[in-house]
């Protein structure tokens, strides 16, 4: 599932987009220059997959960003509520 809230610059509390339709997602990133794509695993992953588990299930798109993009590194982060870091990453990554 994919869900966007986008707050109002100036009023950090006051929501000005919340929506879980994909396309409605998609948009609004590409207003803000971000790229959107959701992936489906070649095959099933546990919730316990390790990372090498999780690039193969996703290498094809991984191979084609590559390919399109240049990139050089790419990596793995899984995320869930309880994480002990994830205060840290969302602060890295606003």
């Amino acid at each position: 599932m994919s869900h966007l809230t986008v707050y109002h610059e100036d009023q950090p509390a006051k929501a000005i987009v919340v929506t879980d339709d994909v396309d409605r997602i998609t948009r609004e990133l590409a207003g803000a220059g971000i790229r959107f794509e959701r992936w489906h695993a070649t095959h099933d992953l546990g919730d316990d997959a390790d990372n090498d588990s999780i690039i193969a299930a996703y290498r094809d798109e991984i191979d084609r960003l590559i390919a399109e993009r240049g990139y050089q590194t790419f990596d793995v982060v899984s995320m869930h509520p309880q994480h002990p870091d994830k205060d840290a990453f969302r602060r890295k990554f606003l």
